[in-house]
């Protein structure tokens, strides 16, 4: 025997909305399970790879005509730190927490419409320290100084 119309009708709204709610949970658990590996790698990692807490002062004193974007390299990792503006001195505080556990660093520099670039020798960082990178027009004359 078939059930009246308006009960198939209710009884098919029914099995919709779990299967609707099944649905929305699933993608709800998939999306925690993707942001919990993503979070734990990426954190674990930075967690293993981290120093000490603390800040160093990084100041620019740009020479150049051109801008010059900054960045900090450890092995093949590269930072992103900011823009030192033409013909000025600017400051950057770095968290230690940026670096590798090692503290060994090299600060490169990629002037704005330019192909030349700069790369500071190996440099270890210590809490508290301030570095003072002079950037001159003709690169290659470029110096550095840790305090």
């Amino acid at each position: 025997m078939r059930p009246p119309p308006f009960v198939s009708s209710v009884l098919m709204a029914v099995r919709m909305a779990r299967s609707s709610r099944w649905r929305a949970m699933s993608l709800l658990l998939v999306g925690l399970g993707f942001g919990a590996c993503h979070r734990g790698g990426v954190g674990a990692a930075a967690a293993a790879t981290s120093s000490v807490g603390g800040q160093m002062t990084l100041r620019v004193v740009n020479h150049s005509w051109l801008d010059v974007t900054v960045y900090l390299l450890q092995g093949t990792r590269r930072d992103r730190i900011g823009t030192a503006t033409a013909t000025t001195t600017t400051q950057f505080l770095l968290d230690m927490r940026r670096l590798t556990a090692g503290g060994e660093y090299r600060l490169y520099g990629d002037p704005v419409g330019s192909r030349t670039t700069v790369r500071s020798e190996p440099l270890h960082a210590q809490d508290g320290d301030v570095v003072t990178w002079t950037l001159e027009d003709d690169l290659a004359r470029s110096s550095i100084e840790v305090r």
